[in-house]
């Protein structure tokens, strides 16, 4: 190999691919919480049922609010990779001018 190359067009594209899967991922949060909130609680209030959510009521939670903050991350993934493509594209045009004024 003796040379690199990467269509940055295409991870440009490929990176807004990020914007339509955020939006997905919040949607499927927001019907998740709503049909949770509308279910309530389902553990139980028996002892059986109030020792299962003591240990579980904190992970579910915690779960459900990691798949809240998803979009944000989706979203921040899409920005980094068109951020990229950018930037390599850009070097390139510049590295390619100095280049080309050099006299061999």
């Amino acid at each position: 190999m003796d040379r690199f190359t990467a269509d940055t067009a295409r991870l440009a594209e490929r990176a807004g691919r990020f914007d339509g899967l955020a939006e997905r991922v919040g949607a499927v949060h927001r019907d998740l919480a709503d049909r949770l909130a509308a279910a309530g609680s389902c553990w139980g209030g028996d002892e059986i049922g109030q020792a299962f959510a003591a240990t579980h009521v904190r992970a579910a939670d915690a779960t459900l609010a990691e798949v809240g903050a998803l979009p944000a991350k989706l979203d921040d993934v899409g920005t980094r990779l068109r951020d990229t493509a950018r930037a390599y594209a850009d070097t390139e045009t510049t590295n390619t001018r100095a280049l080309g004024s050099v006299d061999v």
